[in-house]
């Protein structure tokens, strides 16, 4: 299925005024979308995270991610910033586990 393009103006929108939660790992942002599009994913990793090769493969374990779940989720717009102790060799389940208990604190309103 494919997907909007987040803009920036959707991405600092989200920011601002999404629900947000800090993980372990993530600091995650989620703004339902009121045009009832499908759920899009922005992802930022500063350079302070690590090399480009660290930051691709973050971005890569966190768009797989969002594929497993996509299917679930309410038409939202949902940012993932990376905290810079992101541990190099983190695998996709400890980012599924992470980022899956940060959802579940959005949902049961646990969130600022």
């Amino acid at each position: 299925m494919p997907h909007d393009r987040l803009r920036r103006g959707d991405f600092l929108r989200a920011t601002r005024r999404g629900r947000r939660v800090e993980t372990g790992y993530f600091r995650v942002f989620v703004l339902r979308r009121e045009d009832g599009g499908p759920t899009r994913l922005g992802i930022t990793v500063t350079r302070k995270v690590g090399k480009a090769v660290l930051r691709n493969r973050i971005k890569r374990l966190v768009r797989e991610w969002f594929r497993q779940r996509d299917q679930g989720m309410d038409a939202c717009d949902l940012i993932v910033v990376v905290k810079r102790e992101f541990p190099q060799g983190l695998r996709l389940q400890q980012v599924a586990l992470d980022l899956d208990r940060g959802l579940d604190r959005i949902r049961m309103g646990n969130a600022s």
